[in-house]
């Protein structure tokens, strides 16, 4: 009897790793395979896409993403077999199917099967949207995000110099308006979840809020109505990680759950923006049902290898200091005079995720402010407000800040009354 309970579980441990791994190399492939389509390799696209579906069954989106892939390679059969797929297994944004332009040629090589697609894709979204709290705000929602796409789909075929200027203009347009769209949104409803919008609504009102970096108080608002919902299935947690670590980003500080890369183009990046305790990364990410940072990796083109503890640590204290050491050299060249030395080290301080404390910042601020008064060079005023903007951004400001005459000179410049602004929200 003991022996065969120790077979049992040594089968149950074998099956469990064996799970482990199978779902372990479909995230790898499908990784590569997304990375593969953005470049534009539709066949080695496919061919990672086929491995990956040998090992386990997609889900609606990579379902609807390999849809795509077969349709720009030309297999419109498979691309409508997977598009069967998607909506069966939950794909609901119909209006983002009928009119995405990867399945154009399905609709003169197949236009019967196209119309039934269509017409199961219209069925199963309006069963979906009966669920919902608020189907009417999720269509809404979704709305904003097709014309958001739509119009980045046009800037990425046009040719001619004026059409693509005109098309900018639209986009910065149409992102104004998502913009304040939804900030009402925010205020009448709090994050919208799951059971209120669907998973496509609250996908799509993430992504408006992910890409307004340039309104950081309104992403940090945001924020924090998501992260009520932080761990529960009423939001997918990867979006709160990924706007946590936007934030994170925005306001110079260093992510958490690695999000975020540095781009060098065609999809690629070379690497993750700086971690804080990068060793506790992938656990942070596990908890929040992400794949781990090596996996992730793989999607932007890039190897990654996971570092210790004591390779986390070290990163992090010399970052502090390096800023220390650039701090002082900044007192000092301030001190000799030499204000342009001064202005760089000051500047490659800066740019040293969380390195800069409150005080160091605030410090340089008033610094640059007294080189301004004896040097003309509009720089050493611009870094004074840069940091002062940075600061409000960061709500660190100190009390009464604005009330210091070493800042007298800056009052008269368009943007110290930006700042108090930001100061006082």
């Amino acid at each position: 009897m003991v022996k065969y309970l120790y077979l049992l579980l040594l089968g149950l441990a074998f099956q469990t790793a064996h799970a482990q791994q199978a779902d372990t190399d479909y995230a790898e492939l499908t990784a590569k395979a997304g990375l593969l389509h953005l470049q534009k390799d539709y066949t080695n696209a496919i061919k990672n896409y086929e491995a990956a579906f040998k090992l386990k069954n997609p889900d609606a989106l990579t379902a609807y993403k390999a849809a795509g892939a077969y349709a720009l390679a030309g297999n419109n059969e498979k691309a409508l077999l997977f598009l069967n797929k998607a909506i069966d297994i939950g794909w609901s944004e119909a209006d983002w199917l009928t009119t995405d332009p990867y399945f154009s040629s399905l609709t003169s090589a197949l236009p019967t099967a196209w119309e039934q697609i269509k017409k199961k894709a219209y069925s199963y979204e309006l069963d979906y949207a009966k669920n919902l709290r608020y189907p009417e705000l999720r269509k809404e929602i979704n709305q904003m995000m097709l014309r958001d796409q739509q119009l980045r789909y046009k800037r990425v075929q046009a040719v001619d110099r004026e059409e693509i200027q005109k098309i900018n203009n639209d986009i910065h347009q149409a992102d104004a308006e998502n913009l304040e769209k939804a900030k009402k949104i925010l205020q009448q409803y709090g994050w919208p979840k799951i059971s209120d919008i669907g998973k496509d609504g609250a996908n799509n009102f993430w992504l408006v809020v992910q890409h307004a970096d340039n309104d950081v108080r309104f992403q940090r608002t945001a924020l924090q109505a998501i992260e009520k919902w932080k761990g529960t299935a009423e939001i997918n947690n990867e979006n709160y990680a990924f706007l946590y670590d936007r934030v994170q980003c925005n306001l110079n500080y260093k992510q958490l759950y690695g999000t975020q890369v540095t781009w060098t183009g065609k999809g690629e990046a070379s690497g993750f923006r700086p971690i804080a305790r990068e060793d506790q990364a992938d656990q942070r990410r596990k908890k929040l049902g992400m794949t781990s940072l090596r996996i992730y990796a793989l999607g932007y083109g890039f190897n990654y290898v996971p570092i210790s503890k004591e390779e986390a640590l070290k990163k992090d204290r010399d970052d502090l200091t390096t800023v220390k050491k650039l701090t002082d050299s900044t007192q000092w060249y301030y001190e000799k005079k030499q204000f342009q030395k001064a202005y760089d080290a000051a500047n490659n301080a800066s740019m040293i995720a969380g390195g800069m404390t409150s005080k160091q910042s605030f410090d340089a601020a008033i610094l640059f402010t007294k080189i301004a008064a004896v040097d003309t060079n509009p720089q050493y005023k611009g870094i004074a407000l840069d940091f002062l903007q940075l600061l409000a951004l960061q709500q660190e400001l100190p009390k009464a800040w604005q009330d210091k005459s070493s800042l007298v000179l800056l009052k008269s410049e368009p943007r110290w009354a930006e700042i108090e602004k930001m100061a006082k929200q």
